[in-house]
């Protein structure tokens, strides 16, 4: 069986910042979801007996146990694939595993290396750059264009206007076609969140000032203070860089941030397909984890709903999906409620697993029709603490690849990404 290379990781400690700065998470996002980050030269390599490749770089890679790593221009060809980072020598070393066994025992041609994107493309941008839609590269009917808008006004500048200093969040929404960058008031397209009543709901800005009410689904990345708190928009977060954790594929994928300096509580957000228990012929099988509210930027209601999985209660924790009513798939979106032992996953207080190594057990969720829907792929509830690490923590059980990562929490919780199996 091949080691598995499907599911990539990213962390601040990769050298990645998500700052208060508008365009930050854009950035991110085409570094992760796109492009992934070039290593610097690669001065030396070797096969071992086992099989693994060594290789040696110029200058500090950064890079973490497990991540994909992918080699070109190297000769033999067959040295051209993914690789997980098997071991981390030092600084400038890197021990890779391939995903497919090399039969050659030397190289003859160093080529180029990179930590390996999510496996994206950027569909459309927008001449101002503050737009982007992305989609899964070679993609099925069910896979959504992801639309990711940090636009400050309306389209005609002025009946719209968000204030810079105000908290950073994008409008965040899927939609299945689209034919420009906005595109997205066509009433025969689904999207999620999507109001059959008005399809440009969740991109919309309307009104100045602290009355300025910006987007329906929001991916925030910069407060005052922790979500959870509810602060309003309008009070202006502090100069920091946030701690985070992007993990996923090409099907689908979850941003986990702080939005302030305290670096251990970290918001749960992410987008994409489930693993579905029923047919996605018709309705198609979307995921969106978001703070879902229509507010003002001087309101504190926020979050009421959905925003802060899997670690502060049941409410906070749900997330939406297209309704599942194939007679009337143009519906008003369904909130999806996470089966789980409890709502602390990961906390300081849980003594569910305290025998297993790693209890990271997959979410089942069920919508507000009461359909169970399917499962969540890589994100886990953690039936135990994993780690007194409050950052991006790499963790092998057996042969099986985990993360452990804090969440915003009473109890210190964390939660487990689940990256495949190395052979």
């Amino acid at each position: 069986m091949a080691t598995d290379v499907d599911v990539q990781y990213f962390s601040h400690l990769n050298g990645l910042t998500l700052g208060n700065n508008w365009g930050d998470l854009i950035r991110l996002l085409d570094k992760a979801l796109v492009t992934g980050i070039d290593f610097t030269q690669i001065t030396d390599a070797s096969i071992d007996a086992q099989g693994d490749v060594h290789i040696t770089l110029y200058a500090a890679h950064n890079a973490m146990l497990s991540q994909v790593v992918e080699l070109t221009g190297f000769a033999p060809a067959s040295f051209n694939q993914k690789y997980r980072i098997k071991g981390v020598p030092n600084t400038a070393q890197l021990i890779l595993k391939p995903h497919i066994t090399i039969a050659e025992t030397s190289i003859t041609t160093i080529g180029a290396g990179k930590l390996a994107s999510l496996g994206y493309d950027i569909i459309f941008r927008d001449a101002n750059d503050v737009k982007r839609v992305y989609r899964a590269k070679n993609p099925t009917a069910q896979h959504p264009f992801i639309r990711v808008d940090e636009s400050l006004t309306s389209p005609d500048g002025t009946t719209g206007v968000y204030t810079s200093t105000y908290a950073k969040f994008a409008m965040v929404g899927l939609l299945e076609h689209m034919n420009h960058i906005d595109d997205y008031e066509n009433p025969e397209i689904l999207q999620l969140p999507f109001d059959p009543a008005d399809p440009a709901k969740n991109w919309k800005i309307t009104g100045t000032g602290s009355s300025v009410v910006r987007g329906w689904s929001r991916w925030y990345w910069a407060m005052s203070d922790l979500l959870v708190n509810n602060p309003r928009d309008m009070n202006s977060p502090a100069a920091s860089n946030q701690g985070f954790t992007l993990s996923g594929s090409k099907d689908s994928f979850y941003l986990l941030n702080s939005v302030d300096n305290s670096l251990q509580f970290k918001d749960l957000k992410g987008c994409g397909l489930y693993h579905s228990s029923i047919d996605t012929s018709v309705i198609p099988n979307w995921f969106l984890m978001s703070v879902l509210v229509e507010s003002g930027a001087s309101s504190t209601a926020r979050g009421t709903e959905t925003g802060s999985p899997f670690g502060f209660g049941e409410t906070r924790s749900r997330f939406i999906a297209p309704s599942y009513l194939p007679d009337n798939r143009l519906s008003n979106s369904a909130l999806a409620t996470p089966v789980v032992p409890d709502f602390e996953s990961g906390g300081s207080n849980k003594t569910l697993f305290t025998a297993s190594n790693v209890p990271a057990l997959e979410i089942p969720f069920y919508d507000a029709n009461r359909f169970l829907r399917g499962t969540l792929p890589v994100v886990c509830y953690a039936g135990k603490k994993g780690s007194s690490n409050t950052f991006t923590t790499p963790i092998l059980a057996d042969a099986s690849m985990y993360l452990w990562e804090s969440i915003t929490s009473n109890y210190g919780g964390g939660i487990y990404f689940y990256l495949g199996e190395l052979e």
